[in-house]
C-alpha cells in the first residue's frame, strides 16, 4: 500500500512492516507485534532498537512492561526534513571535494532489472528550470514496465521546472499524453534497440534486456557530439 514510498525514505521490509503495524494498531508489545506482521520476535526486537534510534518509534509503559507506538506521520515527515537540512549544510563542501576529484570524462556501468531508478534519480537530481531533455530511441511500451511511481516523479518535477523533453522513436511507436513532451518519427532502420538520453554534459546509454544495462558518460565533449547527432535526425525526423 505504502511500501514502496516508504522503503525510498530508507526503511527495511521488516521496519515498514513494523511501522505500519503499529499506525493502524496503536500501542503493541513486541508479543503482539509479532502476531500482527508474522515476524520472529529476534527480529521485532532488532527492528524496534533500530526504529528508536531513528525516532521512528517511541516506548510506552503499559503495566511496567515496555510498549511501543508509531510517531505521528507529520513527526516523520519532520525527521527526514531534518536529515534533507543537514545535508544541504555540508553540500558546498561535499561538491568543491567532487569537483577536486571530478575527471575530465567520467562513465560509470550499472546493470539490473531497476536501472532505471538510476537514470531517472541522477536526471532529477540535476535538472534545472526551462531547459531540455533529448531522448533518442524511447520505446514508449517498454516504459510501461517502469514502477509508476518512478515515472510520476520524473514527469512532476519536469513539469514544475518547466522543462521540455525532444524525444525521437520509431515510427509508430506509443506516445505519452504529457504536454512538456514533443515527439518525431523515425524510419525505424535509424534507431537500434538502445535508448539515448543527452542532458546537460551526461549521455545515458540504456541497453534494454534481461537484465538492463546503463552507461553513463560525464563528458561536456562526448555530450555535445550526441547532441549534433540528435538534432541532425530531429531534422529528418517527422
Amino acid at each position: 500500500m505504502y511500501e514502496a514510498e516508504l522503503k525510498e525514505l530508507g526503511l527495511t521490509d521488516n521496519e515498514i512492516k513494523i511501522y505500519l503495524s503499529l499506525l493502524e494498531h496503536g500501542i503493541l508489545n513486541p508479543t503482539q507485534l509479532a502476531e500482527k506482521t508474522g515476524l520472529h520476535r529476534s527480529y521485532i526486537y532488532d527492528t524496534l532498537e533500530r526504529l528508536l534510534e531513528r525516532g521512528i518509534v517511541n516506548t510506552v509503559l503499559v503495566d511496567k512492561k515496555k510498549n511501543y507506538q508509531a510517531v505521528d506521520p507529520k513527526a516523520l515527515r519532520e525527521i527526514f526534513e531534518l536529515k534533507l537540512r543537514q545535508l544541504d549544510s555540508i553540500m558546498p563542501k561535499l561538491s568543491a571535494l567532487f569537483k577536486l576529484a571530478k575527471e575530465e570524462t567520467r562513465v560509470e556501468l550499472h546493470r539490473g532489472k531497476r536501472v532505471y531508478r538510476t537514470l531517472i534519480k541522477d536526471l532529477v537530481s540535476d535538472i534545472k528550470v526551462n531547459d531540455v531533455v533529448f531522448l533518442q530511441g524511447v520505446d514508449e511500451n517498454i516504459l510501461e514496465t517502469v514502477e509508476p511511481i518512478y515515472l510520476k516523479q520524473y514527469f512532476t518535477i519536469i513539469k514544475e521546472k518547466n522543462v521540455k523533453e525532444k524525444i525521437i522513436i520509431k515510427k509508430g511507436g506509443k506516445q505519452l499524453k504529457e504536454a512538456n513532451l514533443e515527439y518525431r518519427e523515425l524510419d525505424p532502420k535509424y534507431l537500434g534497440d538502445t535508448t539515448v538520453v543527452v542532458y546537460q554534459s551526461k549521455v545515458y546509454l540504456f541497453i534494454w534486456g534481461n537484465p538492463h544495462y546503463l552507461i553513463i558518460i560525464n563528458s561536456s565533449k562526448v555530450a555535445n557530439t550526441y547532441k549534433k547527432q540528435f538534432e541532425l535526425l530531429w531534422n529528418i525526423a517527422k
